[in-house]
């Protein structure tokens, strides 16, 4: 504990001492693109057996353009890696104790390099796969050790996360929540309560038999704020965050620093009576059409309190004084910026039981928002390339302007449709 908190004195140290952080100011005006992206191909209709999918929690590619499926069959993960052209490259993950079999996990990244690796809290360790789908190795997470016998809720490397492989055999990692269990002395009851995790990024190496965790920035608000934190890397070790309710998109350096802050102009829109009133009048006709629409969800509202409850409950979120107006974020492998805005006159996306469920670990809230709106894409030394007025946030992004997304049809069955992005946008 005590050299992890020298490493995040030392990023304080060159961030302060760092040169001035060059602010570019992007133009107020949109350069509206056209979304049309090219269908290349599409998996998951069924018609082939390996490609009938249950729940999509995760889709990443590799250098070579693959594509890894993560898909969820009750609690048991299978990966499903397909090759530039929708063909099956390989199938693998079963539930067990064995070599390469899964106790608790449920999403797959690819690497670069075409490996897979899939986090698995029961193992307490991370499964390396070859791109062919063959069990290598497995490490361990974090500041575990051979023989630990700690559950879970008391392990903190096994706590909900957030991670992004990077392009260079890493993930960049965040915790979402961190669980507090307190146990009744001379019983086996007790108590866990779930809080929002640090505004911490770490950059995870698992090249030996543990991973390390390396600190890689802090975002500048409290943990409770109550403001999303999005992140994602960027070529040279670099990464792109955004934790404020203004359109403001920080650079982090490899050393740590912030050096270059991204912005758009546009006007605050505060959280006053009138957009909290249509806010909550809003959440409740999405969260009954889910209810609705899904048994899965619906389950999951009843288990909350239901929609009404849920929607009563808005006053408790301690709502910043203004609308988000990022409400997404991601990165290509060109080092390209897409930033999902909130609509003018709408609310940023909020997955309440989504959130619930990947805070207990059920299954992971890690695809963007399904809701299309205005995406700005920009480049990291502060080109604003233009705005797709009407968009989806890719689920993923791909060599050669690849980018997937993940459809449902009206009974929740998954399909991956992959795209490419013209030229002419990517230059």
């Amino acid at each position: 504990m005590a050299a992890t908190a020298c490493v995040w004195a030392g990023f304080a140290s060159a961030a302060a001492g760092a040169a001035e952080q060059q602010v570019i100011e992007l133009p107020f005006e949109d350069r509206i693109l056209t979304a049309d992206f090219r269908e290349v191909y599409r998996v998951g209709n069924g018609d082939r057996e390996w490609e009938l999918f249950s729940y999509v929690s995760a889709v990443s590619f590799d250098a070579r353009g693959n594509l890894h499926i993560s898909d969820l069959v009750g609690d048991e993960l299978r990966v499903v890696i397909v090759d530039p052209s929708g063909n099956l490259v390989a199938a693998f993950g079963r539930t067990g104790d064995g070599p390469g079999e899964f106790r608790d996990a449920n999403q797959a990244f690819a690497l670069a390099d075409g490996r897979t690796v899939v986090p698995d809290k029961g193992h307490f360790a991370y499964h390396v796969f070859g791109p062919d789908g063959e069990f290598e190795r497995m490490v361990r997470f974090a500041g575990v050790g051979p023989g630990h016998d700690l559950p879970a809720g008391m392990t903190p490397s096994a706590n909900p996360r957030i991670r992004k492989a990077d392009r260079d055999g890493t993930f960049l990692s965040r915790v979402v929540s961190v669980s507090d269990v307190q146990m009744r002395p001379n019983t086996s009851e007790g108590r866990i309560s779930i809080k929002p995790g640090p505004r911490e990024v770490a950059r995870v190496e698992f090249e030996g038999e543990e991973a390390r965790e390396v600190p890689a920035f802090r975002a500048s608000n409290h943990p409770d704020d109550p403001v999303k934190f999005h992140f994602a890397p960027l070529p040279g070790g670099r990464v792109a965050y955004s934790d404020s309710t203004a359109y403001a998109v920080r650079i982090v350096e490899a050393a740590g620093n912030v050096g270059r802050i991204l912005t758009r102009p546009f006007p605050a829109r505060p959280w006053d009576e009138r957009n909290r009133r249509a806010f909550a009048n809003s959440l409740r006709s999405r969260l009954e059409q889910e209810a609705a629409e899904s048994r899965d969800r619906s389950e999951m509202l009843g288990f909350l309190g239901g929609v009404g409850a849920l929607v009563a409950r808005l006053d408790d979120l301690g709502l910043p004084g203004d609308i988000e107006i990022i409400d997404a974020l991601d990165t290509d492998w060109e080092g390209r910026i897409w930033v999902l805005r909130t609509p003018a006159d709408g609310f940023p996306h909020m997955d309440i039981v989504g959130a619930f469920q990947s805070a207990l670990g059920w299954r992971p809230n890690t695809l963007p928002p399904v809701r299309p709106g205005p995406i700005d894409l920009i480049s990291a030394e502060g080109r604003y390339v233009g705005t797709f007025a009407e968009a989806r946030m890719p689920a993923a992004f791909g060599p050669g302007g690849l980018v997937a997304y993940v459809e449902l049809d009206e009974f929740d069955v998954p399909t991956v449709v992959v795209r490419r992005v013209p030229e002419e946008i990517r230059q």
